[in-house]
């Protein structure tokens, strides 16, 4: 798998998980703005590294996001 391919993947990953959030009743108001201000600090860093064509670092903060999802939420 290409690290492109890989990318895609983790991106895939997180779209489901923020449907999950979305449509789950089970999450409260708070982890929704928790979950909404972690995305909108993930969307920034992500647009700042692609800008930079730094697929390592933009892997990296993807990686720490969904980790960080995992931990706190399942």
């Amino acid at each position: 798998m290409t690290k492109a391919e890989y990318i895609e993947n983790l991106i895939s990953v997180n779209k489901m998980i923020a449907e999950d959030f979305l449509k789950n009743p089970s999450f409260g108001i708070e982890d929704l703005e928790r979950v909404q201000s972690k995305m909108t600090d993930l969307i920034n860093q992500l647009e700042f590294w692609a800008e930079k064509d730094n697929k390592d670092r933009f892997l990296y903060e993807l990686k720490n996001y969904i980790n960080w999802v995992i931990k706190n939420y399942s």
